[in-house]
């Protein structure tokens, strides 16, 4: 609107707008046109911004989306019906444990079919983020943010929907069989509160 101001027509604040939507949304109506040429050469600078800037801001806000529903988000209640699904819950997220869980799991051929449900209070490490990117484990692993012990975390990984459910204990422990009672000493006390 400021660039056309030396020119032949005059356009208000709307029509500067429409203008503007029609030309970024579509090829352009031709409705108005820019009459001179700093007009003309500020349309096609701020087209090819929006051709180079705006793809790669969608393409963020998607990824940010998609992480959150990660995080934060639910395993929907028509995949568990659908579908079979287990949850893996633990208090830590050790890539060498998730990845022996998820070789042992799927090396079975009948549980090929299978979602895995991870549900963890941790966040998820840069490795962890890498593991579950990669496609295999990309279209069969879901993270969920969230305790075993709060009952809707659990409705949120469809616990009562799920064909099973696995406690990983942390193995950085010298004693395994401490390690265990560990493991199951902080279950009873969640369930006993």
């Amino acid at each position: 609107q400021h660039f056309q101001r030396a020119g032949h027509r005059h356009l208000n604040l709307f029509q500067a707008t429409y203008y503007v939507v029609v030309t970024f949304s579509t090829v352009g109506y031709g409705d108005f046109v820019p009459d001179i040429w700093p007009s003309q050469l500020y349309m096609v600078i701020m087209i090819c911004v929006a051709l180079i800037v705006l793809p790669t801001q969608f393409e963020q806000l998607a990824f940010t989306w998609m992480e959150r529903q990660k995080l934060g988000g639910s395993y929907s209640s028509h995949r568990a019906q659908s579908e079979k699904h287990v949850v893996v819950c633990s208090t830590t997220l050790h890539a060498d444990t998730i990845m022996d869980f998820l070789n042992e799991f799927y090396a079975h051929p009948l549980l090929q079919d299978y979602y895995v449900v991870l549900l963890s209070p941790m966040e998820l490490d840069t490795t962890m983020r890498m593991i579950l990117q990669v496609p295999i484990w990309a279209q069969r692993v879901i993270y969920i943010q969230g305790s075993c012990l709060k009952g809707t975390d659990l409705v949120r990984a469809r616990m009562s929907e799920a064909e099973a459910c696995f406690i990983l204990a942390a193995r950085n422990y010298a004693d395994k069989t401490a390690a265990d009672a560990r493991t199951k000493k902080w279950i009873c006390n969640g369930f006993n509160r």
